[in-house]
């Protein structure tokens, strides 16, 4: 082919991206390759494919007549579950590659066979997912492969989830403390990677689409092959530009800058849209890419137990609007169920409304968690404390007794006379 003719867009800021497959070995609920991100739902594959062997991948991109001037990206799924990984790794020849991993691969087996052509990646990105690997486990690779003498410059991240305690669960949050600890303790850096699951602002539902003009810097390879400039158009296989083996065939792709319409805006690959790689015009040619987000989007997908439990991590943070608004999602839904609430739900709304000083709504929330079931002694005098403050201390007494022992009673209110 004559490299004048060459289909696929090879100056920045377009960008390479082979899938060697959809799979992976973790099942993170924050996993953006997909839509409809659910918190507590285990992401499943985007897709089965038959996938290409190494020396096909290998064949087919060292007989391309010209090379991209920026970095060929290796990745999945987790690409290093592929069963030619580290021959493809090591036989691509007069490429930059890149590699984004899990850390699971095997950092021995890869040093062992990238000496062995005397090649090396350009870089590689791996982020620590605490709810699949320990900490130390992470920390240990990320440092057998940071000196490994085969990569010139690996990265190691996590998720920013602080904004988004519906993902995080106590082992994900425990981890992350101990990621934090250990690495800095043995000297590894790392860096916070925004999340990205969310389209325009609304979560990435996959729930409507749109016709717009579209502009992409990608050109994403899926595991058999198939060239698309679309994440969605990957997993939905869908207007495809012709087969990485058969580059004789492809049809030429746009570069980036160059609009084209496309019907399927609202199922965009997040990546696509905050990246810096893509962007959007519409009917009025105004071009855009990204707008802020509400993280609590995703509170209307979780159950009420775990929109509570996002309530209790926002109080636990400090963030007492965002907790208030979790417990009272969380209790609207069962009311619509006709269920109550949890104790601990009305509790937790009655705290986080005292510390923003509505204080009648606070104790009315008390006394719900009480009469629900929560007599623990800091619900008690939280109550009490309340009633004083609102001149209400006989009808607080009267609502307690029959769910507080008379004796306990007076012990909680004896040591709160006490404090002050």
């Amino acid at each position: 082919m004559d490299s004048a003719q060459f289909p696929l867009p090879t100056a920045q800021p377009s960008q390479w991206v082979v899938y060697l497959t959809a799979r992976c070995n973790f099942a993170c609920d924050y996993c953006i390759q997909k839509g409809r991100i659910i918190p507590g739902q285990r992401r499943k594959p985007w897709g089965k494919y038959e996938e290409l062997t190494g020396e096909q991948w290998v064949r087919a991109f060292n007989d391309l007549p010209v090379r991209p001037d920026h970095t060929l990206i290796l990745t999945g799924g987790e690409p290093s579950i592929h069963k030619d990984f580290y021959y493809i790794a090591s036989h691509l020849e007069g490429y930059k590659v890149d590699l984004t991993s899990n850390l699971t691969l095997d950092v021995d087996r890869l040093t062992r066979e990238m000496n062995a052509t005397g090649r090396k990646l350009y870089s590689s990105f791996h982020t620590f997912h605490p709810d699949f690997i320990t900490a130390e486990d992470f920390v240990e690779k990320a440092i057998q492969i940071r000196d490994s003498g085969v990569i010139e410059n690996p990265l190691f991240s996590m998720v920013n989830l602080d904004e988004f305690p519906h993902f995080r669960s106590d082992q994900y949050n425990e981890r992350f403390m101990e990621f934090c600890e250990v690495a800095d303790r043995r000297g590894l850096q790392f860096q916070r990677n925004e999340f990205r699951g969310n389209h325009m602002g609304a979560a990435f539902a996959h729930e409507e689409t749109h016709n717009i003009e579209c502009t992409s810097g990608w050109v994403n390879m899926a595991p058999n092959g198939d060239i698309y400039n679309c994440q969605y158009h990957l997993e939905a296989r869908k207007n495809c530009f012709g087969n990485i083996t058969d580059i004789e065939n492809v049809k030429p792709m746009p570069e980036f800058g160059s609009f084209f319409s496309c019907s399927d805006f609202g199922y965009c690959d997040p990546c696509h849209e905050n990246s810096g790689r893509g962007a959007f015009r519409d009917a009025n040619g105004v071009v855009f890419r990204r707008t802020d987000h509400d993280p609590d989007q995703y509170l209307k997908w979780m159950e009420p137990s775990a929109i509570a439990e996002v309530g209790r991590r926002y109080l636990d943070q400090g963030q007492l609007e965002k907790a208030q608004g979790a417990l009272r999602m969380g209790i609207e839904k069962l009311e619509a169920r006709g269920e109550e609430a949890s104790a601990e739900t009305w509790s937790d709304l009655g705290i986080s409304l005292w510390a923003a000083d509505a204080k009648q709504d606070a104790l009315d929330a008390l006394l719900r968690g009480v009469q629900a079931g929560d007599t623990d002694s800091k619900t008690i005098a939280a109550a009490l404390e309340l009633g004083r403050e609102t001149e209400q201390t006989d009808d607080v007494r009267n609502v307690l007794i029959p769910f507080v022992p008379a004796d306990r009673l007076a012990q909680i209110e004896d040591a709160l006379t006490e404090s002050f």
